[in-house]
């Protein structure tokens, strides 16, 4: 009875990962980003770093995210049971007044996108933050890759970045003595991006927050980047206390010193906001 029950969890989960391909996002060009929260699992400080996600997506896709409108694309969070199971439902969905089939003016509020996710929240609270940004993150890419798709106009621009390539295409330094004095020459300070070969999270790092066209551009504005390994580089041992990755450091280039510092995808909010501030 209990691999039963947990092969119907399973199931559920399965069912559940795909976008329905059925719905077309042409024409999609402006609605407010919502985050509604009635999940008792999922703590609502999370509501503030998925809604800056959300508008990070659109302007990336170019979506009106500004002016009051009919629709909404809203990611919604609710509890679910199934037997002594306990777990979330994650939503994220299009909703916006149509005009019916055969009708003049009569309108009718209607889902014209929707994806699902089910997830059992960890008990541990590290884990449980990653389970929630990371399938927000998804479930965004999942969107903004259709929306691309369905039209065609934008469909050219970059999504993945490979890991080999992204120093180059980014223009990210790769070595620390040439990245300190290039920061020293222009004034600006260095921002290091720690990673090792075999880390998700770093790749996920590259793929859904560095590699945006905006962020990389408020990085450069601001910062010499560079892209260093943890495991093969040279770079002072001051460096190398957290062998935990991925890392962002703000470095001072005059005497080298670490001015902020954001270990691990979790805290890439706290970065966030550190180029937004200044």
């Amino acid at each position: 009875m209990k691999m039963i029950k947990l092969f119907t969890l399973s199931l559920l989960a399965t069912l559940t990962l795909q976008a329905q391909s059925f719905y077309v996002l042409t024409g999609v060009d402006s609605y407010d980003p919502i985050v509604a929260n009635m999940s008792t699992k999922v703590d609502k400080k999370y509501n503030a770093q998925i809604k800056e996600s959300m508008f990070s997506m659109s302007k990336e896709l170019g979506v009106n995210t500004k002016e009051h409108t009919s629709r909404i694309l809203a990611l919604v969070f609710t509890d679910f049971s199934l037997e002594e199971k306990r777990g979330v439902n994650v939503k994220l969905v299009v909703g916006e007044y149509i005009v019916r089939e055969g009708a003049t003016t009569a309108k009718v509020y209607a889902t014209t996108y929707e994806d699902h996710q089910v997830f059992v929240p960890s008990s541990d609270a590290l884990e449980l933050e990653e389970q929630i940004i990371d399938i927000s993150d998804e479930m965004l890419e999942k969107f903004a890759l259709q929306y691309k798709d369905d039209n065609k106009k934008i469909s050219s621009s970059k999504n993945v970045v490979e890991h080999e390539g992204f120093a180059g295409q980014m223009k990210y330094e790769t070595n620390y003595e040439a990245a300190v004095k290039k920061a020293r020459e222009s004034g600006k300070e260095v921002m290091i991006f720690m990673t090792t070969n075999f880390c998700p999270w770093c790749r996920k790092l590259e793929n859904r927050i560095l590699s945006k066209d905006d962020i990389n551009a408020k990085i450069h504005s601001k910062y010499v980047p560079v892209l260093l390994n943890l495991d093969t580089d040279k770079f002072p041992e001051s460096f190398s206390k957290s062998k935990f990755t991925p890392i962002l450091y703000v470095v001072n280039p005059k005497d080298e010193s670490i001015k902020h510092q954001f270990i691990g995808y979790s805290n890439r909010d706290g970065f966030l906001q550190l180029l937004k501030d200044k």
